[in-house]
């Protein structure tokens, strides 16, 4: 699509503006370090819950893509039926073992490239299709096509399920700002498993239109802040990584029209 051949372009873009910058660091940057320690110095984090496996890849040999749909990215998910996500890998990236099950143990590999990049420099984009300030669903089933243009870039492409205003039940609010909240908890969880997932976690995007971009907007302008610090905590996100350094959910680049 026109949309997606344009993300192509300006990510491509910016992801050459931004390259080496800490704004995406996967840990911490080094700017409020005192602050974020002290954030996180009494969280008890359940690390297990949120260790993602190589074990269960799924495989479309046809277009050469690795997928996983179904990924709880948070520990406490208040919304189980949208905090998870789909990861979407071009097969260049990846080495593959076949399973009894049909599914693939992978490993990133780190030599083949695509338009230049390779598992380690990829970037990795999360879209935000929330028109109006709704929900984003999350993935459920597999599609190439609506994953082709960026897989064909060279991109990782993750698709978060994310509550929105007309996700509010009885059970959970989907009002702000618990859409924000669950794609910084999906950013969180893809850098706290950053070891086993191709991409350069350091060049993240986000990109919407509409409500999604408005989100994609305050997504991109309050990374770290700490005013989304007790609603992280409180779904259970990946506030640091196995070695309890802070995990930051400051993005690279966030794309708003």
């Amino acid at each position: 699509t026109m949309l997606a051949l344009f993300l192509v372009v300006s990510v491509t873009a910016m992801f050459s503006s931004c390259g080496g910058s800490d704004a995406g660091s996967g840990s911490d940057s080094g700017s409020g370090t005192d602050s974020q320690a002290a954030m996180i110095e009494n969280y008890d984090q359940d690390s297990s819950a949120l260790t993602f496996s190589n074990a269960k890849w799924e495989y479309d040999s046809t277009n050469d893509v690795y997928y996983r749909i179904g990924i709880s990215y948070c520990a406490k998910p208040e919304a189980e039926d949208y905090e998870t996500m789909g990861i979407y890998v071009p097969g260049k990236y990846m080495t593959g073992k076949k399973n009894s099950d049909g599914t693939y143990t992978c490993t990133p590999d780190k030599d083949n490239k695509i338009e230049g990049y390779t598992a380690a420099t990829a970037p990795v984009v999360f879209p935000v299709n929330t028109p109006g300030y709704s929900s984003q669903q999350a993935p459920t089933s597999y599609d190439y096509s609506s994953v082709q243009s960026y897989i064909e870039a060279g991109y990782i492409y993750v698709c978060a399920g994310l509550r929105g205003r007309d996700s509010t039940c009885s059970d959970y609010s989907g009002a702000a700002p618990w859409g924000v909240t669950d794609l910084k908890a999906a950013v969180r969880y893809y850098r706290f498993n950053s070891s086993k997932l191709p991409g350069d976690t350091d060049s993240i995007f986000t990109f919407g239109h509409s409500g999604g971009g408005a989100q994609s907007a305050v997504t991109g302008a309050s990374g770290d802040s700490s005013l989304y610090y007790d609603y992280l905590t409180t779904i259970g996100a990946a506030m640091y990584d196995k070695d309890k350094n802070y995990i930051s959910d400051a993005i690279c680049g966030a794309m708003c029209w």
